[in-house]
Order: C-alpha cells, then sequence, then structure tokens
C-alpha cells in the first residue's frame, strides 16, 4: 500500500489545480516557431502518420469554425480506473483521486474546495467561487491564468514551495520584471542538484522552474536533458500516474520541435485524465501548426465539451483560423474571448496578430500598446504577430516584429528561429545562417535549426549560374546538368509570365536546384520527413531533380514545375502575399504548357455531375488539408477551371484586375463580385452552367442511355455481336464508340481500325488514347507523316516521360526538320535531362543544324552524366577545337587520356594553348 498512499497524497495535492501549467497558459512565450515560415505548402507525412496513430482522423469537411463534437475520444486507462475502484483507500483519498484524473462526475455534494479544484481544471477562471474561503494557492493559479499576475504575486507571497516558485516567476515575468523571476528561480537550481525532492508534484514543478530558468538566462539546452531525466524519475520512479510530469515533457519536446515524442507524451498523459485541457490544447496546436485542421478542430471541440467557454479553446480556435488565413473569423473568436479574459496576455497577443492578417496596421499597433502596457518589455506579442505574418508570407513586416521581440528577449531563441526560417524563405541565406547560429547557440537541440543550418553550410557551397532575373544555385555534379538547361529558359519563361500578368517583380529569383527530396524538405520546412518536387516561398524556388534513385520522383516535365512556381513568385509579389491559395495555384496551372490531359478532364467532369465540386469557402483547404487523395488534384484541376471560366466570360483583363484587388486586401468574395456583378453563389452557378457545356464537349456527359449500356453490358468488354444492336441504337455514344475503336484495332485491319478510332475521337476528343492509336497504326503501317499529330498532342500532355518528344524528334530529324527536331529533343528533355540517350540525339541534332551554343551545352553535359565514358570527353575536345577553344580542347583531352590512355586526343594535346 505505500505507493498509493503516496500517490493519493500527490493526487491530493495536484487536484487543487494544475501543478505544471502549459507555457502560454501562463502568459509565457509560445514555444514554438512556424513550423511552415512562408505558409502553405507540403504537410509533414511523418507528423500526420503519427497523429493518426494517436487518434483516428476526423471525418467530414473542416468547417472554418470548429463545431460539434470530435468523433474520437481517449479511454481512460484501467489501471485509473482500478485505482479509483479501489476499497482499500478512504473515500477522501479516492474523491482526490477522482479529481486529478478528471473524474469528477463520480462524486456528489462537492466541497467549496473541491468545486474550486474541479473549477480551475475547466479554467472556469471568473467561477465566484475563487471569491471565497479556498485554498491560496488555487486562487493564484486561477489569478494567474485569467491575467492578473499581481494578484498571483500576493497571494503566494509566503510559500516557498516549489510550486508557488514557479507561479510566482511567472507572473513576474508577465510584468515584465524579467530580473526578479531570474532571482526567484535560481535557488532551484540548487535544490534540484541535491536530489532532496521526493514528491513527483514538487518535482515536475521544479523541472519547470529550471526549464524556465535557463531559458531566462539564454542556456534554454543547459538543463535539457538533466530536464528529461527528472520528469521521467518525477513519472517513474516517483508517481507513474502522475500524469503533469508527462504533460511537461510533452511540452519540453515540442519545443525541440520533436513531434513524434511530444504527441506519445501527450497520449500518456490523456490516457491518465482525458480531461487534461493543456494536453488538448498542446495538441490542437501542433495539429494547427501541421495544418491538420480536422484534428485541431476535434480537441477545440473537446475542449469546448470541457467548458463552453475554454480560454485555451479559445486561444486554439484562433490560431486555428489564422493557419487557414481567415483572421475575419479569429477576429469574432478574439473578440469574445477577451471580453471575459481582456487582461489574458496570450489573448491580448493573439489579437494583434489577428488585425495583422486583417492588414490593419493602426489597430495592430494599438492592440500591441495594450499588451505592452500590461506586460512591459514582454516579447509575447511581438513574436506572435511576426510568427503568423511569416506564415502569411508578409516577409518585411514580420522581420520587423521578430527583431523587435529580440531586442526584449535576446536569449530566447524562438524569435530567432523564426527569423532564421524567414530568411530563409526569402532567399537571405547568410542573414539566415547568422540568426541561425545564434539560435543554435542559445539551444542546440532544435531539430529544425540543426537541419537549416546544415543545409546552408552547404549551399553556401554550391555552384551559381546567373541571367539578368535569376540566380540559380546547384550542387556540384550530375545537376549542373538541370541548372544550365535552366540557365538557358528562364528568360523566355520570365517574359512570357511577365506579359500575361503584367508585372515584374523587383528582386532576382532564386532557382534552387536539391539534390533530392529530403534535403527539399529542409529547404522549405526545416524538417526532412516532408516530400514533394516543387515550390515558391516567394523570391526562391526550390524544385527536386527529375531523376530516378533514392528518395527522387523519377522523372517529371521540371519545365513545368519552374513555371508555376514562377507564376507563384511574381503574383504572390504583384497582390503583397495577399491573394486566396485557390487563385493563385489557378494562376500557376494556367501557365502550365501541355494543357488539361484526360484523367484531369475526367476527374473535372466527375465531381462536377456527382455534385463534389468544392464550394468558394472550402477550395483554399483542399490545397492544405486533402480530406481524400482525389482532393488536392482536383483543387488544382477545379481552380484552374474557375480561371478559364473567369477568363471565357470577363476577359483576361478579370484576371489582372482581381490581382490588383486582393493586393489592395479586397477579400476573395467581394473582389470577384467586382468583376463579375454576381454574388458568390451566383458566380459558381454561372460557372457549373458553364462547366457542363465543357464537359459535353469533351464526351463526358452522363448520357440517359449510359444506364441501358452499363445493365447491358454487365461492365464487360463486349464481343462485337453484343455491341452491333447498341451501336446501331445509340451511334455517336464514346463508349460504344471507344469499344468498337478496340474491337476494329483487335480485328488487325489498320484503315478499318483507323477510322474507328477518329469516329471514337471526334466524340470524346480529350482521350489520349485515340491518340496513342493513331500514332501506332501510323507507324506500323510505314506512314510517319499521319503519325505526327497524334505524336505532338501526346508529347504536349505527358509528363513523366519523355518518349513521345524523342520519338518526334527522331522523326523530324529524319524529314530534315532540324529546328523542329531540336525543339522536340529539349522537351524530352524537360522531362528526363539526366537521361544521356535523349541528350546525345539533342547533341547531334544540334550539330548538324550549327548551333554552337545548344550543342556545346549538350556535349558538355554528356561529360556530367556519364564522367567515366572517354568519348564524351574526345567529342567535347573536338568541338572546343572547332570553336577555336585550344585550351579547353587540351584540358578535355587530357580528361579523355586519363580515362583512357588510348584515347585519340594527340591532336588536342599538342595545342600549346
Amino acid at each position: 500500500m505505500p505507493a498509493l498512499v503516496k500517490y493519493s497524497k500527490n493526487a491530493a495535492r495536484a487536484a487543487q489545480g494544475i501543478p505544471a501549467m502549459i507555457r502560454t497558459a501562463a502568459h509565457l512565450p509560445p514555444s514554438n516557431a512556424s513550423r511552415r515560415a512562408g505558409g502553405p505548402g507540403p504537410l509533414s507525412l511523418l507528423w500526420l502518420v503519427l497523429l493518426g496513430i494517436l487518434l483516428p482522423a476526423a471525418s467530414g469537411h473542416a468547417a472554418a469554425s470548429p463545431a460539434g463534437k470530435p468523433d474520437f475520444n481517449v479511454e481512460l486507462a484501467p489501471t485509473v480506473t482500478k485505482l479509483l475502484d479501489d476499497k482499500s483507500l478512504s473515500p477522501a483519498e479516492r474523491r482526490s483521486l477522482a479529481i486529478f484524473h478528471g473524474q469528477s462526475d463520480r462524486l456528489k455534494d462537492l466541497t467549496i474546495t473541491e468545486q474550486a479544484q474541479v473549477a480551475l481544471q475547466r479554467y472556469d477562471l471568473n467561477n465566484s467561487v475563487f471569491s471565497q474561503d479556498v485554498p491560496v494557492v488555487l486562487r493564484a493559479k486561477a489569478a494567474l491564468l485569467r491575467g492578473e499576475p499581481e494578484q498571483t504575486l500576493a497571494l503566494l507571497d509566503k510559500d516557498t514551495s516549489a510550486e508557488a516558485t514557479l507561479l510566482k516567476a511567472r507572473a513576474l515575468e508577465d510584468l515584465g520584471r524579467v530580473a526578479e523571476s531570474l532571482a526567484m528561480l535560481t535557488p532551484l537550481r540548487e535544490t534540484l542538484k541535491a536530489g532532496d525532492l521526493t514528491d513527483a508534484a514538487e518535482l515536475t514543478a521544479a523541472t519547470e522552474g529550471l526549464l524556465m530558468l535557463a531559458r531566462l538566462e539564454g542556456r534554454p539546452a543547459q538543463d535539457y536533458r538533466l530536464a528529461l531525466s527528472l520528469l521521467a524519475k518525477a513519472r517513474g520512479e516517483l508517481d507513474r500516474m502522475y500524469w503533469p510530469a508527462y504533460l511537461a515533457e510533452a511540452r519540453l519536446l515540442d519545443e525541440k520541435d520533436n513531434p513524434a515524442e511530444a504527441s506519445g507524451a501527450i497520449l500518456d498523459t490523456l490516457r491518465l485524465n482525458p480531461q487534461a485541457s493543456e494536453a488538448w490544447y498542446l495538441l490542437a496546436r501542433m495539429s494547427a501548426e501541421y495544418f491538420d485542421f480536422d484534428k485541431a478542430a476535434a480537441c477545440v471541440a473537446r475542449l469546448r465539451d470541457i467548458n463552453p467557454q475554454h480560454p485555451l479553446a479559445d486561444d486554439a480556435e484562433v490560431r486555428l483560423l489564422l493557419a487557414q488565413r481567415d483572421a475575419q473569423a479569429a477576429q469574432q473568436v478574439i473578440g469574445e474571448a477577451l471580453k471575459r479574459y481582456p487582461r489574458q496576455r496570450n489573448l491580448l497577443a493573439l489579437d494583434a496578430a489577428v488585425e495583422a492578417l486583417l492588414f490593419n496596421d493602426s489597430a495592430r499597433d494599438t492592440a500591441l500598446a495594450r499588451f505592452d502596457q500590461l506586460a512591459p518589455k514582454n516579447p509575447l506579442a511581438f513574436f506572435t504577430v511576426g510568427k503568423y505574418l511569416a506564415q502569411a508570407r508578409q516577409y518585411k513586416a514580420s522581420e520587423a516584429m521578430l527583431r523587435r521581440a529580440i531586442e526584449l528577449a535576446p536569449n530566447w531563441p524562438d524569435p530567432r528561429v523564426e527569423l532564421g526560417l524567414l530568411l530563409m524563405q526569402s532567399g537571405d541565406e547568410t542573414a539566415a545562417q547568422t540568426e541561425l547560429k545564434r539560435a543554435s547557440d542559445l539551444d542546440p537541440f532544435n531539430f529544425r535549426v540543426s537541419n537549416q543550418l546544415k543545409l546552408i553550410d552547404e549551399l553556401l557551397t554550391w555552384g551559381k549560374l546567373e541571367t539578368p532575373h535569376f540566380l540559380i544555385r546547384y550542387k556540384p555534379g550530375i545537376d549542373e546538368v538541370l541548372a544550365r538547361d535552366l540557365q538557358e529558359m528562364v528568360e523566355q519563361m520570365y517574359a512570357d509570365v511577365t506579359s500575361v500578368f503584367q508585372y515584374q517583380p523587383e528582386n532576382k529569383t532564386l532557382i534552387e536546384v536539391l539534390p533530392d527530396e529530403k534535403w527539399f524538405a529542409v529547404r522549405i520546412t526545416g524538417l526532412p520527413e516532408i516530400w514533394t518536387i516543387g515550390a515558391s516561398t516567394g523570391d526562391v524556388i526550390a524544385i527536386t531533380p527529375p531523376r530516378a534513385g533514392a528518395h527522387q520522383r523519377g522523372a517529371f516535365d521540371w519545365d513545368r514545375v519552374i513555371r508555376h512556381e514562377f507564376v507563384h513568385t511574381v503574383t504572390l509579389a504583384q497582390t503583397r502575399n495577399r491573394l486566396p491559395h485557390w487563385f493563385t495555384e489557378a494562376c500557376a496551372v494556367s501557365q502550365e504548357p501541355g494543357g488539361r490531359d484526360y484523367n484531369t478532364c475526367r476527374l473535372l467532369a466527375d465531381a462536377l455531375q456527382s455534385h463534389q465540386l468544392f464550394a468558394l469557402d472550402q477550395i483554399n483547404w483542399a490545397f492544405i488539408r486533402p480530406k481524400t487523395p482525389r482532393d488536392r488534384p482536383l483543387a488544382y484541376a477545379q481552380a484552374h477551371w474557375m480561371v478559364e471560366y473567369l477568363t471565357a466570360t470577363y476577359g483576361h483583363e478579370a484576371i489582372v484586375k482581381l490581382l490588383t484587388l486582393y493586393g489592395q486586401g479586397v477579400p476573395n468574395e467581394a473582389a470577384l463580385q467586382q468583376i463579375s456583378g454576381k454574388t458568390s453563389a451566383e458566380l459558381m452557378a454561372a460557372f457549373q452552367i458553364w462547366a457542363t457545356e465543357q464537359v459535353k464537349r469533351w464526351g463526358l456527359l452522363v448520357r440517359p442511355e449510359d444506364a441501358e449500356i452499363s445493365k447491358t453490358l454487365a461492365g464487360k468488354p463486349p464481343d462485337p455481336a453484343a455491341l452491333a444492336p447498341l451501336l446501331a441504337k445509340y451511334p455517336d455514344n464514346p463508349s460504344l464508340l471507344r469499344f468498337a475503336a478496340q474491337h476494329a484495332i483487335d480485328s488487325g485491319d489498320a484503315e478499318t481500325a483507323r477510322q474507328a478510332v477518329l469516329r471514337y475521337a471526334a466524340s470524346r476528343p480529350v482521350d489520349s488514347w485515340s491518340d496513342q492509336m493513331l500514332a501506332d497504326l501510323a507507324l506500323k503501317t510505314g506512314r510517319p507523316d499521319e503519325a505526327m499529330g497524334s505524336l505532338e498532342q501526346l508529347d504536349r500532355q505527358t509528363q513523366n516521360t519523355g518518349i513521345w518528344s524523342y520519338q518526334l524528334a527522331k522523326v523530324y530529324r529524319a524529314r530534315g526538320q532540324l529546328g523542329a527536331a531540336a525543339a522536340a529533343a529539349e522537351r524530352a528533355l524537360n522531362r528526363d535531362p539526366y537521361n544521356a540517350a535523349y541528350r546525345e540525339l539533342a547533341a547531334v541534332i544540334n550539330l548538324q543544324r550549327g548551333d554552337e551554343r545548344d550543342a556545346l551545352r549538350h556535349l558538355e553535359a554528356m561529360t556530367l552524366l556519364e564522367p567515366d565514358q572517354a568519348v564524351h570527353f574526345v567529342r567535347l575536345a573536338a568541338y572546343y577545337a572547332k570553336l577555336g577553344r585550344k585550351g579547353d580542347a587540351k584540358i578535355a583531352a587530357e580528361k579523355a587520356r586519363k580515362i583512357d590512355p588510348q584515347a585519340d586526343v594527340g591532336a588536342f594535346l599538342d595545342t600549346g594553348g
């Protein structure tokens, strides 16, 4: 029984309140810089998977504001249930345990002290019970959480416990009295070194005080490992069910950007107390910062179940809405919260951030002044505003706020981390390195900082190529091939895109070719678990190479990707990063070469006819937080479709006008109404009418006879006898014509097959199958001229292989059309720039047509792609000699001879040049 008695004693003390309050609830600076500086983009897969293990994914569509109850729960650990039912404990002990583990609904006739304990756990901080004769520590905690630190200090004046010391230190910091806070905490270090604390609650509070002391001293990493071991002792040796120790560990791990282990500690906390508000709050914040909006909303709903007016729910919901860029909704939530808690520091800091994201600078400054009046020299408000401005890509304004936070708290690493990441996203990597090194000196255990510094140290040693409007950075070696290709095309891309959108960015655009997807993720997010292809953070475009291998995506159309991302660079600068996500993606897709492919047409047709197109107020979040695998591709396709409709209906000038309106801060729906004269509902209704006509022209409109055909054929490819009656009845049905074309191909009569395929192509012109079959039939029958149109169409639409372009290049070359052949060879290399066969064909074609620049580029590329092949250096030496570059010819010849001593390069070695 000793262990249970000891636990009961701890529980009784802890049940008086929250001995390890969450940092932000106590008004201290929030623990994490934004995990996605620079805005939306790709998600942390590892984090989402871990959350998915912890808690089943929420279903349904995410609301802008959480509503209803979460569809997941965390069950109370069986050991706790057993303990609560243990008859060997006294009734008083069982009552204390019930409150401590969030099971107060088991109790009847609560005493006044128990009512205060429950009110504090529920964050019912304005409850009149706190004005009655209840333990001082309960009143002191409630006062601190309300934003009344003066009262906390007065109430705990004579209390020297570790818990009271921590509360008073936090109150002093709230009041801007940092030196006094330091003096208050300093003795805790010696107390912990002495190892005299054997009470889990006191040890946990003292450990949190130690971490606060290290942060204020400017050495937040100094006691990191010690703190972890002390918390492990509190929850392991002293009291294995003391959940505040698990929660303190979760907060510490989250501060170090270790969400995997932090989420495990949160789950441990909730199993011991499913009503632990701070655990739900921490999970809500982490989820929102990783753009898992459903999970965050469900956690907010859980907090509202605990208390409908829960201040942590208000805090978390505002953060969720700001992550969703819905500052107007956030303004409503923060306004109501401040009516209840007008002095609560976190809420006041968030109020300033909300006004900043509404681009109301005057109201933002008023909110900052109000915060400073209550908490002078406290950096929390400046940091919070800077963080959310960075997420919204308001780089200059964000930098000013973060530097002010650093000025106020030079020992606090978080603003430096955020500033370093911001500078990385804006392309100032040298300045980013400086800030991140300072952050690392303060906190070397931060994962994102160490990852970013490794990347910067490497980036600054990479090769550079420059054009009038671009700087291209690449890792020396094989990626120089892609960098040189980029150098050749970016200025034409610049002219194309800037003329379309009638805007030229002020700064040069930095394009970085990252060697693989893991380093791409570090470049964009600071963590290596996020893999994708390309991203723009404004003046910086990052891309992974289109090649095979570990952590690679294989072939893809890098020209298409770069153009897409550069449109983001232009439209973000043009609108001061204020345009809605769907519109910037739509503009970007509109400039991709090649047009819409068949699968995208089918996706759109199906969504339209099944009433599953996104509403105007939902489409933004399908990019960031898709519910199903098809949501993100549908969002891209639908956004582009909507811009196509706007252009077709109101002219291209409407697109440019929308960009102007967004740049002026006009909200999405209001801007659309200005250019169309329609409400959002009217506009979407008109769009769907237009879209239906599009689907009809594509041959993808559902027909009345489709049900009959499906029933008759029972989903199986029919034989000619079964197909004939249906074709006679419905001679223009695309699905039947597709079957007929396939039968004709199978029959072996090329001309009959060709005519059948042409009939199908006329009925469903978007299906690339027709072009594949027509090209194949033409080439098999020795009529390559007939294949050209189909090959060109396949070339335009295919993104993940250069085979069609390669075939076209060979056909054009055979016909003597060397200009067209060279262009086709370049398109093949756009998909697969590391393909030696494609590169060699491009070199040969350009040699034949006398294009010295491109011929040389491809010959040099061959030496990078296959540096162990002497023949490439022999050819290069010969071409250098032809161009009169004798010195370069000699260098190439020496490399050939080094690889193969028998290489025939003697003529180039004796040039003397």
